[in-house]
């Protein structure tokens, strides 16, 4: 049985939600969505970081900063079913399900209060999906 990547999507927006309706602690400057691979899935951790330091190219030269908050073993996993193929589609997939959710997360306000969202495997590369510009 393969699930939709419809299910997957609202899945997603009702954990993200739940995980935003926690308390924030004050020094949260941004947030990062960590990804993993696992047995049949990419799992999906978000954590706040204590800053928010993109370079030259916000939209990859990028690394979070340490935690301040995270979801820890409340992960998210997207079957593979749904992911793709290998990582590179496992990427894409992560991207678009969370760029969806900031644009109509009912809680996307908590992740766009802000200084920005990125995405990433532990121990690869990190993108920026969302970032305040400076006034």
């Amino acid at each position: 049985m393969t699930v939709p990547y419809s299910s997957i999507s609202k899945e997603l927006f009702s954990w993200l939600d739940s995980a935003l309706s926690q308390p924030i602690p004050a020094s949260t400057e941004a947030f990062h969505f960590n990804l993993y691979e696992g047995v049949d899935s990419v799992q999906m951790q978000l954590v706040g970081t204590n800053a928010f330091l993109p370079e030259a190219d916000p939209s990859t030269d990028y690394w979070p900063s340490p935690e301040t908050f995270s979801t820890g073993e409340d992960i998210f996993e997207v079957p593979f079913a749904v992911a793709g193929s290998d990582w590179r589609a496992w990427l894409t997939t992560s991207i678009d399900l969370v760029n969806s959710y900031i644009a109509d997360g009912s809680k996307s306000g908590v992740l766009r209060s802000k200084k920005g969202v990125g995405i990433g495997f532990v121990d690869g590369d990190m993108y920026v999906l969302w970032h305040r510009h400076a006034a």
